[in-house]
């Protein structure tokens, strides 16, 4: 049986426990005064076990900070619970060479007035805080940008392109018997190109509008809006599409989903290649999601090309062969992706290419209002 008493028996225990400890802890007495430290507290603020015993907690702590603390200290004393210091406030953390560090403690209370800091040195964590901070402030930056910059586009290049589109025009039309063949061509491949800057123009305007502008989900039956986009795009006499029965009714934005099935289905009509095309809509269930595919026969794209298509102005046909802005695909995959699907396409050369995108049965703006408190 021992015959020491209870405070050195808890001491003795408190020591034992911080030693082995991985935080920095230390333990101060009402006035301040350094009692005990562990290894992990020297290796942080740089003392030796001795150098701590001469020492009070103001001594860890920047000057500029020391007299709030004084009161700080002394009304913790006549309130003593665990919790952590600073709330609103930064703490930083004094080491022996002079050196700050942004810091957590954490304060519990022990026996006869004592208190036990435990100390995080976080100053990893304020540094890419600090980095996420300029990277929003950064991403504001070029998001207003963008805002100016479709605010320039739409008003300042779109009026004195509808100028030269129209001069074109009247060219063209009184001025016809004037060309021979090389000038009619060249006044072609005018108005084709003025025409193009016009829809590569609306397609950025588009893409840039893109998570800037929300509508409310709905509910849309697929099989509708399928046969409404058909319809409106009126495919060839030559080109066949079929829709499967029974596509699911979904939640999402209309013009978001309408968007990504035009814009696929139209690039299916424009590049297919045989005498009799064909282009397949269809939807599969995958759980939490459905996969929605459009399906085409015709010329199919190259592995090597997967990734390159779904960036902006990027085309694989030259443009006055083509025409093409390079910018739809883009867009499908962004409102795609904005929506918390994927998109991606399977494809073989000669024989066809199935664009697939999935659409998530949760909404995520629906999710994020659901888990609202």
């Amino acid at each position: 049986m021992t015959n020491a008493t209870p405070d050195i028996l808890i001491e003795h225990n408190a020591s034992w426990l911080m030693d082995i400890a991985a935080d920095a802890m230390l333990i101060a007495d009402a006035n301040g005064h350094i009692l005990l430290t562990n290894p992990a507290t020297e290796r942080l603020f740089g003392y030796t076990r001795d150098e701590f015993a001469r020492l009070g907690i103001e001594d860890l702590i920047p000057q500029r900070f020391r007299v709030s603390h004084d009161a700080r200290r002394a009304d913790y004393a006549a309130h003593p619970e665990s919790r952590k210091m600073g709330g609103e406030t930064e703490l930083y953390g004094l080491r022996k060479d002079g050196s700050e560090f942004a810091a957590d403690i954490s304060l519990s209370p022990i026996e006869a007035g004592r208190v036990l800091a435990t100390v995080h040195d976080i100053t990893s964590r304020k540094r890419l805080e600090t980095e996420q901070k300029r990277m929003i402030h950064e991403l504001e930056s070029v998001n207003e940008e963008l805002k100016n910059f479709a605010y320039v586009v739409s008003h300042d290049l779109k009026a004195p392109l509808r100028a030269i589109g129209s001069l074109a025009d009247w060219i063209a039309a009184d001025q016809q018997d004037r060309l021979d063949a090389d000038g009619q061509e060249h006044l072609r491949l005018l108005i084709q190109r003025v025409r193009r800057l016009d829809a590569l123009i609306d397609g950025v305007l588009r893409y840039s509008r893109i998570g800037r502008l929300h509508e409310t989900v709905v509910s849309l039956d697929l099989n509708d809006l399928a046969h409404e986009i058909v319809d409106s795009l009126a495919p060839p006499a030559h080109i066949s599409v079929t829709i499967a029965p029974g596509l699911p009714t979904i939640r999402a934005e209309k013009t978001g989903i309408q968007q990504v099935l035009q814009n696929l289905i139209a690039n299916a009509i424009r590049y297919l290649d045989k005498p009799q095309g064909h282009i397949a809509i269809d939807c599969a269930d995958q759980g939490d999601s459905w996969r929605l595919s459009v399906a085409d026969n015709g010329p199919g794209i190259e592995a090597r090309h997967f990734e390159r298509i779904f960036q902006l102005f990027q085309t694989l046909n030259p443009r006055d062969r083509v025409e093409s802005t390079g910018v739809g695909l883009s867009i499908v995959k962004k409102i795609v992706e904005q929506n918390g699907g994927q998109v991606w396409v399977e494809s073989t050369i000669g024989q066809g290419s199935t664009f697939y995108f999935t659409v998530p049965k949760q909404h995520p703006a629906t999710t994020e209002i659901e888990n609202k408190p």
